[in-house]
């Protein structure tokens, strides 16, 4: 059966009178201005479901773009008879396209997420160029303490360099660090990029004895030896990334956004048990007594049901152990020095009196 359509090239907006034929497996038109076309009606896809006193649209998946418009009844009956999938709607090809496209972009997207998240902060962070860590710590630094007096009494900063002395001298290789105390309300001590770490003046208030903070801070530079602000810092930026690609939103400038940088300081409970066992073996192997570590973690776990106070949008981090989840079994592993091994003090009483002191 031969009927009469028009048909439409996809290239120009000129439509063409042509004949149009089929064989049961392919549609064939031909026109005065139109060489003969074959199309296998496997390909077809219908634009629009047949629909009685309608023409019936269809294009080729060989052109997508072109369009060929029949309004011979019967022969478009006859034609969607023999091929379901020209009925229109989804067919059960469409249906496995679609789930195959849908789980195929979930699986990339679970893979960049596992790249983000699980494989890339790490090597990432060690490949981070000196200069842009300290930039950013600083930029971090003033973000959290902005209208926050730094306490920076002379005793005070001499006291804290002698601790760090003290923590390592039986450890020659430990990385740079600066400590900084900031009169915060809360009871905390964080570290942020290029080995910046943060002490609040209560928490040196609610230490009883130098070997307390000694192991605070000891644990912090655990953070700093394995660059954990820095991964953590990779890590939430790629999946900020991936989120905006799929919300097409724009999280601004992280890293002088205060709510990302509380973020940052939550590091993984791998990275926390890593900086557990870091400062568990710079206290051995300086000699100074670990039990101080393991009492201010069980003083704080008896405070933690106590009001909290924070810092505009950190408020979240009013408590130290938000920010360094301490489990009754991460506080077991803290073991004393050796039998016949004698402790060092962290710190002179006249130091440590001028440490607490720090913030006048």
């Amino acid at each position: 059966m031969d009927v009469s359509a028009t048909y439409f090239d996809g290239q120009t907006a000129k439509s063409h009178d042509v004949t149009v034929a089929e064989d049961g497996q392919n549609l064939i038109f031909w026109g005065a201005d139109v060489e003969r076309v074959i199309w296998n009606i496997a390909g077809l896809h219908a634009i629009d479901p047949p629909s009685p006193g309608q023409p019936y649209r269809v294009t080729h998946q060989a052109a997508p773009g072109a369009r060929l418009i029949i309004r011979d009844e019967a022969f478009i009956q006859q034609l969607v008879s023999r091929s379901r999938h020209l009925k229109g709607g989804y067919t059960r090809r469409d249906i496995s396209h679609l789930l195959g496209w849908t789980f195929g972009s979930l699986a990339v997207f679970i893979l960049l997420g596992w790249l983000a998240i699980v494989v890339l902060p790490g090597p990432l962070a060690h490949l981070m160029p000196e200069k842009w860590r300290q930039r950013t710590g600083l930029e971090m630094e003033r973000t959290m303490a902005k209208g926050v007096s730094l306490c920076s009494s002379p005793d005070g900063q001499r006291a804290i360099g002698q601790l760090l002395a003290n923590l390592a001298e039986g450890v020659p290789d430990m990385p740079p660090v600066s400590v900084h105390v900031y009169d915060l309300p809360m009871v905390n001590a964080f570290t942020v990029n290029g080995g910046h770490i943060i002490v609040t003046k209560k928490l040196i208030d609610t230490a009883d004895r130098p070997e307390e903070l000694a192991g605070v801070i000891a644990h912090e530079i655990g953070h700093v030896a394995h660059l954990d602000p820095e991964a953590q810092m990779v890590r939430l930026a790629g999946v900020q990334i991936l989120a905006s690609v799929f919300s097409g939103t724009n999280g601004g400038n992280m890293s002088s956004n205060a709510i990302f940088i509380a973020a940052v300081l939550r590091h993984t409970r791998d990275a926390e048990e890593k900086a557990d066992a870091y400062a568990r073996d710079m206290l051995m192997k300086s000699q100074i007594d670990p039990m101080g570590f393991k009492t201010f973690f069980e003083k704080l776990m008896k405070l933690e049901d106590k009001n909290k106070t924070g810092l505009s949008a950190l408020d979240d981090l009013g408590s130290m152990l938000a920010t360094h989840p301490g489990t009754e079994e991460r506080i077991e592993k803290i073991q004393p020095l050796p039998p016949g091994v004698t402790p060092k003090p962290a710190l002179t009483p006249e130091e440590w009196a001028s440490l607490k002191k720090i913030c006048g």
